[in-house]
């Protein structure tokens, strides 16, 4: 009898840390949803990469009847990602999300030895780790670049971006 009573009490137990664990995950460790756009340009020996091609896309829609649309299947393609064949507005949908979260996701190694950034025309080190925050406009060079400042004049500005804004297909804000 006794032995009944151990076992009932275990699966008791396990029944409350499993009810637990799902509720803790569920709702306190669950990355809060946010949604900004920030503008960014990669300038290769000089030449502006395009990131409009389909393959660098997320397809999946941020909003679906006025209400966030969140992709739990994939954490990482959710913090930063493009979409509409927009190459050059960010989509920011984790707290936290990096500039290297978005190499990432795009499947564009960097190595952060071999880049020159700049952030609203200031420079910065570790790229990579730095937060996007809002309205952010990245300019990146990797190899040679002769005139920096030609290029930050080109970088994307947040009039650009919340035209992207308005018009977006999938993720408007």
């Amino acid at each position: 009898m006794m032995k009944k009573i151990s076992i009932g009490i275990a699966l008791c137990l396990i029944i409350i840390a499993v009810a637990g664990y799902y509720i803790l995950t569920q709702t306190l460790l669950k990355p809060k949803p946010v949604h900004y756009h920030a503008g960014f340009q990669v300038y290769v020996d000089d030449k502006l990469q395009d990131f409009s091609d389909f393959k660098y896309m997320h397809e999946k829609p941020c909003t679906l009847n006025g209400k966030p649309v969140d992709d739990h299947d994939d954490e990482q393609i959710e913090k930063a990602h493009l979409h509409d064949q927009i190459g050059d507005v960010v989509h920011v949908h984790r707290s936290g999300a990096t500039w290297g979260d978005l190499f990432i996701n795009l499947k564009y190694p960097l190595d952060e030895k071999q880049v020159v950034a700049y952030v609203h025309g200031v420079k910065v080190d570790n790229i990579l780790k730095q937060t996007i925050k809002p309205y952010d406009s990245l300019v990146l060079f990797i190899g040679k670049h002769t005139d920096d400042k030609k290029y930050l004049e080109k970088a994307v500005t947040k009039d650009y971006i919340q035209k992207v804004e308005k018009k977006s297909e999938f993720c408007s804000s």
